[in-house]
């Protein structure tokens, strides 16, 4: 009885290091669309950075018109 479970686990541990090993070489390679994803949030980034720096820069300005027109 051992060594006819011995003999099925030796199998068993066989198919599935050969399933495993096959599952690897079906796998996709998805780098290229994290790449650019990556990139287009860095340029999204950069541009949200960009107009709230503008928006700013354009309050203040008009901030200090308006209270130089007051006086």
């Amino acid at each position: 009885m051992k060594n006819l479970l011995k003999s099925k686990a030796v199998k068993v541990a066989a198919f599935g290091s050969a399933v495993m090993g096959s599952a690897s070489v079906f796998a996709a390679d998805h780098s290229e669309a994290i790449n650019a994803a990556v990139a287009d949030g860095t340029t999204n980034y950069t541009a949200i950075i960009t107009g709230l720096i503008t928006v700013a820069a354009i309050g203040f300005a008009i901030g200090m018109i308006v209270s130089k027109l007051r006086n």
